[in-house]
């Protein structure tokens, strides 16, 4: 009987379909503000048809984030136009859009000289009503969570109550068993929705009562609500908001890709299941990947109605262009911890023989919490407060001449000398003997 030998694989995937190859780039402008002062708020990649079209309902709630939650707001081809004739689940098909808010009840509406360039519908200079010029979310920290005031469609994603009351990472790896993009079983990270680096965002929405404990229990951001086993390499990604989890049809969340062209061919529009995932998480992270978008909107280099602290305020060139680049949290997005070359590693980790993993990502740290750690990883936690090793105490009674070097930049960190290495292990025999 002859040994069997298998075709490789064409591809690791599970869905695959084709897409336009070169989908439409969908522009979504401000109307209030003259095309000349930059008013295009962002762009999406039409990728849900083979056409190269834009799922309608996915764009308008986008726009509706990046205006402060304005629910009520509709796509127009134009400044002053009436909303488009597309349902919420159809298509759209042209390639600029304006996201226009209604004016909030008792502002006065003025008149505007419509331009011909962005109003097609109307004879140039004819008086028109002049369009709310409603202010814009810089990022995601200003962002202001609409409690108990869902979209439509994310109000349709159905959630149950986790029955796990143990800790969030083994209530997570027991009640999802495998990765929920792919089914993998192997190699897969305990993701979080909500990111923990956004753990004060969340505190400061009172995001905490969506979790699936009971409100004695709720651990806050590390609740089983916001967490779901991936990949580790789609976690990754996750992570860097090349996806997201979004409804698009009447009870059903799918993966919605924003960029690579690969994870769009295999995940793009597959149905997810979220059971036990609160919606009101996965609306906050479509928040999240969304809203950095908006960069080239903010530095364009013209005065912008922002929203801060939930209030409009008039901001100077320069104070957008800060706010595009918002001050770096101290943990990533899903942080890992960070390896140091072998050159920089301190005397006592070395003697303690730590073993520390290297990431490709630069701008990973330590998460304090381990969960989103890829299952696989061996890496040690460094402790605080331990008393120290046989041979950290034995390397403290060295005299000065045989102890490890402390250059000034190490930070206190013991750097050990080549040349005193050997006297070094020497002495410490002896000591031990």
């Amino acid at each position: 009987m002859a040994m069997r030998i298998r075709s490789p694989y064409r591809a690791a995937i599970t869905h695959f379909e084709e897409f336009a190859e070169d989908p439409h780039c969908v522009c979504f402008r401000h109307p209030a503000i003259p095309y000349a002062q930059g008013n295009l708020l962002i762009i999406l990649d039409g990728n849900d048809s083979v056409q190269g079209y834009l799922h309608h309902e996915t764009a308008r709630i986008a726009c509706a984030i990046i205006a402060g939650n304005q629910w009520d707001g509709y796509l127009a081809t134009s400044p002053t136009a009436a909303a488009i004739d597309v349902p919420p689940h159809g298509l759209l098909t042209g390639e600029e859009y304006y996201f226009i808010v209604p004016h909030p009840a008792g502002a006065p509406i003025e008149s505007l000289a419509s331009h011909p360039s962005e109003n097609t519908n109307s004879q140039p200079n004819a008086p028109q009503p002049s369009p709310y010029h409603y202010p814009v979310v810089p990022h995601f920290g200003e962002w202001i969570f609409p409690n108990g005031k869902l979209p439509g469609t994310w109000s349709t994603i159905v959630k149950r109550r986790s029955p796990g009351v143990a800790s969030t990472s083994d209530t997570t790896r027991s009640r999802d068993q495998c990765c929920r993009m792919t089914e993998t079983v192997e190699g897969t990270d305990v993701a979080h929705i909500v990111p923990l680096a956004e753990e004060a965002w969340f505190n400061r929405n009172h995001m905490r009562r969506y979790g699936n404990k009971h409100a004695s229990l709720r651990p806050g951001i590390n609740d089983d609500a916001n967490t779901m086993l991936l990949r580790a390499d789609l976690h990754r990604s996750f992570d860097k908001r090349r996806f997201t989890f979004l409804p698009k049809k009447q009870g059903a969340t799918v993966t919605h890709v924003l960029e690579s062209e690969s994870l769009r061919d295999i995940y793009h529009n597959v149905e997810l299941n979220t059971t036990y995932i609160a919606p009101e998480y996965l609306l906050a992270r479509f928040a999240w990947t969304l809203l950095p978008l908006l960069k080239d909107f903010l530095r364009h280099g013209q005065r912008r109605l922002l929203l801060i602290q939930g209030q409009p305020q008039w901001k100077s060139p320069a104070e957008c262009s800060d706010l595009a680049d918002p001050p770096s949290k101290s943990r990533s997005a899903s942080p890992t911890k960070k390896s140091r070359s072998p050159s920089k590693r301190s005397w006592a980790e070395m003697e303690d023989g730590k073993d520390y993993v290297s990431q490709d990502s630069g701008d990973e740290t330590i998460s304090g919490d381990g969960m989103d750690e890829p299952q696989h990883h061996c890496a040690k936690r460094a402790r605080r407060g331990r008393s120290p090793t046989p041979r950290q105490a034995t390397a403290a009674q060295l005299p000065p001449s045989h102890r490890p070097s402390t250059p000034p930049e190490s930070g206190g960190e013991f750097v050990p000398s080549p040349e005193s290495v050997a006297s070094t292990i020497g002495h410490h025999r002896a000591v031990m003997a």
